[in-house]
């Protein structure tokens, strides 16, 4: 009976932790908006797996090493996932004191959203590419074809002029009276322009293996893009990036949880400050033996800081004759 107690505890720690809660304290707050906790971690889970799936199906297109595409998926996607993580943590339910008192829409959150944002939409480009493969197949087909017809005329025009001086060399050649220096020279230019063609030949059949060969991972995405359904697939994840945000920052920073840790929090800022102070005065007591000597605080609420003591009264030269004369 108490392993199957720990084993579900680990879980339920586990799982809540990767939002950054504090599991004690969720205990404490008798597990106040569990459920909220609950789905945002799932959330999480879910978009390790997609990460790690797009990244290795982005690798498989660029190489053809399944070892390679393994480790370079592991790092890749374990990458953006604890960036992820540690935005999520991170983005603040404070109100501040200003004007308007926004909560969220800050541009400390504001950046923190754009950053996720980026990384659900790199992450849905290779996803929306698996979507959409058969149709991209024959796309690139035509893609392949017309790119290798471009580079094809575009080889050809490189050597036209030269082609077309020999050409008229040999017809210039030709005209003329037959000598045994002329037919030696049409047999140079005939060489030459064999030569030439070989060239060109060889430089279409190197074009058409690269072609052929080349998986296109940037034109495939460019490609995907003017089919609308990828775009609704986009959009599906940016909103499953997005929804663990939201449903952390729906929970009020009043709630039992929050206020709990703002508690806990605050005392441990205290308990480590204090504990600042006293090693502050032993040292210069132990190393240059002054006592007394305390940490100069210039506000009223240390450590926080958020309110300055007030600037000393200035007194008039009256009252400082005055009290010359009193002593």
């Amino acid at each position: 009976m108490a392993k199957q107690r720990y084993v579900r505890f680990w879980n339920k720690r586990s799982i809540v932790s990767l939002i950054g809660i504090d599991y004690p304290i969720l205990e404490k707050s008798e597990h106040d908006n569990l459920a909220k906790f609950y789905l945002a971690g799932f959330l999480v889970l879910i978009i390790l797996a997609i990460s790690f799936c797009s990244v290795f199906y982005a690798f498989d297109l660029m190489f053809d090493m399944w070892h390679a595409e393994v480790l370079l998926s592991s790092f890749f996607s374990l990458m953006f996932f604890t960036i992820y993580i540690f935005l999520i943590q991170t983005f603040s339910k404070e109100v501040f004191p200003t004007k308007y008192r926004l909560k969220f829409f800050n541009l400390s959150n504001l950046t923190r959203l754009g950053f996720v944002l980026l990384i659900g939409f790199l992450l849905a480009q290779p996803i929306k590419i698996f979507y959409s493969r058969d149709l991209l197949d024959r796309d690139l087909q035509t893609y392949k074809t017309q790119l290798y017809d471009n580079f094809c005329k575009v080889n050809a025009n490189l050597y036209a002029n030269e082609l077309n001086k020999l050409k008229d060399d040999k017809g210039r050649y030709l005209r003329m009276p037959k000598s045994q220096t002329l037919d030696d020279e049409i047999v140079k230019i005939d060489y030459a322009t064999a030569e030439i063609g070989n060239r060109i030949n060889l430089a279409n059949t190197s074009a058409m293996s690269s072609i052929s060969s080349s998986n296109f991972f940037i034109k495939r995405i460019e490609l995907a893009s003017k089919y609308p359904n990828t775009t609704f697939l986009v959009f599906l994840v940016l909103l499953l990036f997005l929804m663990p945000i939201f449903l952390i920052y729906s929970i009020s920073g009043t709630s039992k949880y929050y206020e709990l840790k703002k508690q806990n929090d605050k005392k441990l800022v205290l308990t480590e400050y204090s504990n600042f102070k006293i090693a502050y005065t032993l040292l210069f007591q132990r190393k240059y033996n002054l006592s007394g000597i305390h940490f100069y605080e210039p506000f009223i609420d240390p450590p926080f800081n958020t309110i300055r003591k007030p600037l000393p009264e200035y007194l008039s030269q009256e009252d400082f004759f005055n009290n010359l004369i009193e002593k």
